[in-house]
């Protein structure tokens, strides 16, 4: 199947098509996710696939066309050493969704040591023990990754592109007919392959 696929280099490639972004993401989606993450990918590129992509007359970035998330991104470059790349955009989002590290609400008292874990506590617990917890490196909170979580196993493609829009991308514009319409055009193509 990856053998019709385009492969992926390493070194900072521009443009890039559907199947290139779509080796990388199954790396760190379910399969059924691919076709509605796609489709986000191409309105917020305007179908370059592109992950240097520069929003014209705004502050996006990169394949999700990042904005709000753009600090959060940056700050997590530079705690894992990666360069930003296709690969890099689609872990950090991944990541956002899927670490299970810390728990989405509360207050969390972090223990040290080789079996740290986080424990509630009261809000009136000690101020010193008291630590606002963050899932993944970007807050998305526990309602949002759980709704995602779910469209990525149960959605179909539009329902999925609609998910995405909604729970991660968050735009001011959110033309989500031509999220759909790609997330179902890019179905049919990954289906193919």
């Amino acid at each position: 199947m990856s053998n019709l696929l385009t492969p992926f280099k390493k070194e900072k490639q521009t443009g890039s098509t559907p199947t290139d972004i779509a080796v990388i993401l199954r790396r760190y989606f379910p399969e059924r996710a691919l076709a509605g993450i796609l489709g986000n990918i191409d309105v917020e590129t305007g179908g370059t696939f592109d992950f240097q992509q520069q929003q014209k007359g705004g502050n996006g970035y990169g394949l999700f066309q990042f904005d709000f998330q753009k600090e959060a991104y940056h700050k997590w470059l530079e705690d894992t050493k990666e360069d930003d790349s296709a690969e890099s955009q689609i872990r950090f989002v991944a990541e956002s969704i899927y670490n299970d590290k810390s728990v989405p609400t509360g207050l969390f008292k972090t223990e040290e040591g080789p079996t740290a874990r986080h424990t509630q506590i009261s809000r009136e617990g000690d101020e010193k023990d008291r630590v606002q917890v963050y899932t993944g490196p970007l807050d998305l909170g526990g309602e949002a990754r759980a709704a995602l979580r779910n469209s990525f196993e149960t959605g179909t493609h539009k329902e999925i592109a609609k998910t995405f829009s909604e729970y991660f991308e968050r735009p001011s514009k959110p033309h989500l007919k031509l999220r759909e319409d790609s997330a179902f055009n890019l179905g049919g193509l990954l289906s193919k392959l």
